[in-house]
């Protein structure tokens, strides 16, 4: 397998295994979410989102490559202030969809992390800042993300649009999902951003995942990953969701 395959392999098991293929985000997209089960996927997501800077700045600064290290830069400063896409910090925008849908800004940094939660986050750490090589941090943490394909339903749906018509959020609960795969321009569009980053990853993977050893770690950590965080979606959907309830609607009384 060369260095394409071996890249080309890892896209393959982060297709097979997109978020569209939990029920989570199903019956997200389908419009049948209730105000708890969002309420708890802001309150479950949110920690795991907290650390993805931090995350990514631990494998940049292990990469000798200046441009490919810029890239990685470029992708925490765009996180971090919002500067290039002239919006805000994402962390705090996804703050902002969490307050429409009825959680307060101080409940998010105080609830404590569900097991499932903790062990996303403690395999993050472990991938992106310490002795493991920084690839496994790569496949298992930036591509899995970036190159994450389009959370769009089978209808056509995505989350910016689900959001927007159905759940009826207001323009300051959106802006998150401008920016994370939920393009609404068509099945196939992610934001260039994603697109840039995506392939910054499978550039460093290409070049760096250089023997058979390393390609087995990397691989081996994004399957570890993709359970870790399908057993997460399971877990707020199973703790956070009761069709008998109301479906959301903001602004609407259950």
């Amino acid at each position: 397998m060369d260095a394409t395959e071996f890249v080309d392999d890892l896209d393959r098991l982060i297709r097979d295994r997109r978020k569209m293929t939990s029920e989570l985000y199903q019956t997200i997209l389908a419009g049948k979410a209730t105000e708890r089960l969002l309420k708890s996927f802001v309150l479950h997501r949110w920690p795991i989102k907290s650390l993805w800077t931090r995350n990514i700045l631990g494998i940049a600064s292990r990469i000798a490559d200046y441009r490919l290290r810029a890239l990685l830069v470029e992708n925490v400063y765009e996180e971090e202030t919002g500067a290039l896409t002239r919006s805000k910090r994402h962390l705090e925008t996804f703050a902002d969809f969490a307050g429409v849908v009825g959680v307060d800004r101080a409940d998010l940094d105080q609830a404590e992390p569900a097991p499932e939660t903790r062990a996303i986050m403690e395999h993050n750490v472990a991938v992106c800042n310490s002795s493991a090589h920084f690839t496994e941090g790569v496949a298992s943490v930036l591509l899995l993300m970036e190159g994450q394909p389009p959370i769009v339903s089978a209808t056509g749906s995505s989350m910016l649009t689900v959001m927007r018509d159905t759940y009826r959020l207001p323009p300051e609960g959106l802006e998150f999902f401008v920016h994370h795969a939920s393009c609404d321009v068509d099945a196939e569009s992610v934001s260039e951003l994603e697109d840039e980053h995506a392939e910054a990853a499978r550039e460093l993977l290409r070049r760096y995942c250089d023997t058979p050893e390393r390609r087995d770690a990397a691989r081996a950590a994004l399957i570890r990953a993709l359970d870790l965080r399908h057993k997460h979606f399971d877990m707020i959907l199973r703790t956070g969701y009761d069709a008998a309830e109301p479906v959301f609607r903001y602004g609407v009384a259950p």
